[in-house]
Parts: structure tokens; sequence; C-alpha cells
């Protein structure tokens, strides 16, 4: 065992104990969305409060971003670290044996998507602008966003992370296998999630020789020889990529560095919270959509900013008679390099924005650089929204609703090692209701 031992530390993962819900806890209402989902919709986060009651959940252990900023945050926030403590004490929360878990989530959709729960070492990552660690962001990170986070982390005794990593494994070798083998792990849950989530299968993966084959292939991705091969590039290896939750880890990250300069060296190899626990899934897993994120600029005069977008850059506009006509010109854009065009809709005016050349690679890059201008400018608030149907309802007079083309996921690690961080949200990972709910979790203090 110490030689897959050895082999993981090189990948940057780590066998820790797992906290799960104890057997009498309703699963049902255990597990809820990541936070950062459903911002504008305060109802949806309502109606998981009363599916949720009085039950333990770990709804209470987190402070939804749709509170942000709203007389219920502070409140929330000084709520969550006493319900984690109580959960440690009462037994709500219990820990089983080190390893991993296979994850088999079906969505309301039909998709099936396989995942790994691992821990990652955290010296393995860096959100700094250029690195090139074997773990990187896939969007620019955001460092005002850090410190509120961290606040929360240094008081915790515990995560409950929403993490999601890429891995590009054509070859489906390191998740894949467990679904052929999963009969032989013990199931150690199988409910079907709240609101539209689907449902999920976990089974727990404590035995040396899966462990060995996990270690092996993944060793195999991190190879320089094959990583060269792959991208035709001499760059330093791209392992992980952050696909969900980079806010989270980099919180993680600035709590360890805080904790590892004040302790001594030999407590830096063990402690707990050097590592956080995230889902590892294939990109090339069939069950994984990459769905636009949308955003919608509130108080927005729609003439205003076509008049700006037309003084920066070189665009054609074009009128259409409806939202579903609109939504399918832009869905037709799918992998256009020469023409990056997106949906503008303001009450009753639907138009498709083309930016003729575009600078970047992606169409939310293009997007994204001018609307970060836009905003530094103008008295407008912006939110991301992950569904159609969602920003459309958002698209009044004075708002202005602007739709984005799906991202291919095929090119989508050559991007990241060819051109660095993309934008912040510049793709989701499937509609907002498949999005990771919180379910498993683990100590991070001594």
């Amino acid at each position: 065992m110490f030689l897959i031992k050895n082999k993981l530390e090189k990948i940057g993962i780590h066998e820790s104990p797992i906290l799960l819900p104890h057997e009498s806890v309703d699963m049902h209402k255990w597990a809820v969305i990541a936070c950062d989902q459903y911002t504008s919709d305060p109802e949806y986060w309502e109606e998981v409060e009363r599916t949720v009651g009085s039950a333990p959940s770990t709804l209470k252990l987190i402070l939804p971003e749709v509170y942000l900023e709203t007389p219920r945050e502070k409140k929330i926030k000084t709520s969550i670290n006493r319900e984690m403590k109580s959960y440690l004490r009462s037994g709500i929360l219990e820990e089983i044996e080190s390893g991993f878990i296979y994850t088999r989530r079906t969505t309301a959709y039909g998709n099936v998507r396989n995942g790994l729960i691992a821990c990652i070492d955290l010296e393995k990552y860096s959100y700094e602008k250029g690195t090139v660690s074997i773990i990187r962001p896939t969007e620019k990170t955001i460092i005002e966003r850090i410190p509120p986070r961290v606040r929360i982390r240094e008081k915790a005794p515990i995560e409950v992370p929403h993490i999601l990593f890429l891995i590009d494994d054509p070859g489906k070798t390191v998740i894949e296998p467990l679904e052929r083998t999963k009969n032989l792990y013990k199931k150690i849950y199988d409910f079907d999630l709240m609101m539209n989530g689907g449902s999920i299968e976990g089974y727990h993966i404590t035995e040396e020789k899966a462990i060995s084959n996990i270690a092996n292939a993944i060793t195999e991705l991190a190879s320089h020889e094959v990583f060269a091969k792959k991208y035709n590039t001499d760059k330093p290896v791209l392992l992980y990529a952050v696909g969900d939750g980079n806010h989270s880890l980099a919180s993680a990250k600035q709590h360890w560095e805080n904790i590892k300069a004040e302790i001594a060296h030999e407590s830096k190899q063990t402690h707990p919270a050097r590592y956080a626990m995230v889902e590892i899934i294939n990109i090339h897993d069939e069950g994984l959509n990459f769905e636009p994120i949308h955003r919608v600029l509130f108080q927005c005069d729609i003439d205003v900013l076509l008049e700006e977008m037309k003084s920066r850059l070189s665009i054609s506009v074009k009128s259409y008679s409806d939202a579903k006509e609109l939504a399918g010109v832009v869905e037709s854009e799918y992998d256009n390099k020469k023409t990056h065009t997106f949906g503008f809709v303001s009450g009753e005016k639907f138009l498709t924005v083309s930016v003729n050349n575009p600078v970047y690679n992606l169409a939310v890059a293009t997007l994204q650089t001018f609307l970060d201008s836009y905003l530094s400018n103008h008295q407008v608030e912006i939110d991301f929204i992950h569904d159609l149907e969602s920003t459309l309802d958002l698209a009044e007079d004075c708002n202005t609703a602007i739709l984005l083309p799906p991202i291919d996921k095929s090119g989508f690690f050559r991007t990241i090692i060819e051109e660095g961080t993309l934008p912040r949200k510049a793709f989701s990972m499937g509609h907002a209701d498949e999005k990771r709910f919180y379910l498993e979790a683990r100590k991070i203090t001594e």
C-alpha cells in the first residue's frame, strides 16, 4: 500500500476519512444543490427550506448566494458552524473508512454522469494568473471573493464541498472501469435528489486493487510524454481542470496557506486543511454536457448597450420575431470561430449581435471582455443565469438578457493550455439542477 500512496501523492490525491449522514437521516432532505445556483431565484431556495423543514440537512451548513448582502446573510453565517459542531457531536455525521467514492448521478433529463470523490493536495494547486500547476482554474478567480469565504472556512470544523474537477481521459481509464465493477463495492447511498435533481448512487472504494488501478490510470494521464503527444505541446502538464467551485477551492487554498504559516514543519504533511474534497469527472463522459451561462444586465437600456458595442467592436445586428427563433439561431453558432453571435432580449426586442473577426477563441471571452469594461463605466448590475427560461423571464423592458452559444467541450483542455483561464462564468457543466449537490463531508481541523 506504501507504493500506491506514493503514486497518489505524486498525482495530488490523498485518501481521507469521509463523513456521511447517519442511516436515520432522510437523504432526500439532506442533500441540497450548490450554493451558487439560482442566485436570482429566491423562490427556489424558499421551496428548499420548506422541503427540508427541521430535518438535518446540508442547507444548514451553507450560505446560499441568493442571500448575500441581505438581512439573512449574517444570521446564516452565525448558525453554520454551530450546526456543523452539533451534527458531529450528536452523531448525525459519522466517519467512514478512508478511500474514494464512485458516484453515479442520473439527472432528470436521463443523463448518467460518473464521478470519483477524492481529496486533492492543495500544494498541487494554484489560482495565480499564469499558473502551470497540475491543478488549474478554468475561469478567472475574483480575488475579492476569497476573504469572506476564508472567514467562514477558518472557523468551520468540516467542509461540505461542491467542487468538480475535470480530467481529459479519452480512453476512459480512470472512472469508467468502476461502473463495470461497482457491484464489488459497498453501496453507501442511493436516493432521489430534491427539486428535479434526479438521483444518485455512491459506492465506497477501499480495495487495494481498485485504488491501485485508479492511481496507475491517473499517473499515465500525468505523464509528460503522454501529455506532450496528446496536445502537441512542450508546456507543463495540466492534469485537473477546476470545472465548478473555483472560488471555494481558492478559499480552501488560502485557508491552508494561512494555517501553514503558523504550524510546525512536521504537521504540514498531515494537517487535514492541506486537502480539499472534490468530485472528479471525465470530460468525455457522455452524461456531461457543457451549457452556456447567460447574462442579465439589470436597469440596462439595450440601445445604449448596443451603441457602445458598435463604438468598440465590429458588429452586425439582426431582429427576430420571438425568443424561440432567436435562441435557435444562437444555439446554431455552436463552434463558429470567425463570428461570435449572441442573442439580446429586452421586452419585445429580440436581436442577434454578431462580432466579426473576434480576437478570442471562445465567444464568452469576446462578450465578457466587453461587458467588464461596460460595467465599470455604467451603473448596471449583472447576474449569470444557467437556464434559458430563467434568463428570458428576467428580460423585462428595463433589463437586457444576453444569450450565449454552447461551448465545444472537445477542445476545452487545449483552450486552457494555450490561452489560460477563461472569463468568469464562462460555461456550466449541465443545467442548473444537474449541478453537484452537497452530500459528503470531511473534517478540516485536527
